[in-house]
């Protein structure tokens, strides 16, 4: 495990190379994540905060071969490239199915206003995979009130997750926080938030839950196929 901090000027991502998780996001000078900890849900101690990649799925797996959010958030990745504002990371997984499949995730600071995530999946076998992945970021919320496109929500009402289709473009204002999120193949987003602390989740899917449902076409990347991924958020105020 090791810890990579990317920096352009006020801005600043602290990375962690298990789960290839974003511990921490500063854009401007201000915290845009809930930085990474652990609280108490139940009896249980959970990971709350940051963002990490949910690969091969979103979601539970109706099969239960795969854990919630699969595998990517659990393992170690290995770094690729390293530079001041941008790093890339890499996983090869020895889940059943996924042996063949390269995962390159891809995190940069291209302005003090803007944090970049993209993932790659590299399919190197003969037969297609099923993926339908997503990022899951951890907002600050103070209040339960948030704006999502300019439609009002409460925290308090989204623990069962609420999904909604936003395609290219997003607008969240979560208290003073204002964000522009665009997105790649990933025209789902999970509303969602526990109360457990103060954070609220809007988190970019490529079909929300995909994997309680019987696989379709599009979830699939060809044989020796590539399919990207990607989300970026911009600071607004």
């Amino acid at each position: 495990m090791s810890e990579i901090i990317l920096r352009n000027h006020s801005a600043s991502m602290q990375i962690n190379t298990l789960g290839a998780y974003v511990d921490n996001l500063v854009l401007h000078g201000r915290e845009v994540l809930f930085p990474k900890t652990s609280v108490q849900v139940g009896t249980d101690t959970k990971l709350r905060g940051g963002m990490h990649v949910c690969l091969p799925q979103f979601g539970p797996d109706s099969k239960n071969h795969l854990a919630q959010h699969g595998f990517g958030r659990t393992s170690t990745w290995q770094i690729r490239y390293q530079n001041e504002s941008d790093v890339g990371l890499r996983l090869i997984s020895t889940a059943k199915g996924y042996e063949n499949v390269e995962w390159l995730l891809d995190y940069s600071l291209p302005n003090e206003n803007e944090a970049v995530a993209t993932l790659t999946v590299c399919n190197y076998g003969d037969a297609p995979v099923r993926t339908s992945p997503g990022f899951h970021p951890y907002f600050p919320a103070v209040g339960t009130q948030f704006d999502f496109n300019g439609a009002p929500y409460d925290a308090d009402y989204i623990a069962h997750t609420e999904f909604v289709a936003s395609p290219l473009e997003t607008h969240v204002a979560f208290d003073g926080l204002k964000l522009d999120i665009r997105t790649q193949n990933l025209p789902v987003y999970a509303l969602w938030s526990d109360r457990n602390g103060q954070y609220t989740c809007a988190e970019p899917t490529a079909e929300g839950n995909a994997f309680l449902s019987p696989a379709r076409g599009g979830q699939f990347v060809s044989g020796h196929g590539k399919k990207r991924y990607g989300m970026k958020i911009r600071l607004i105020a």
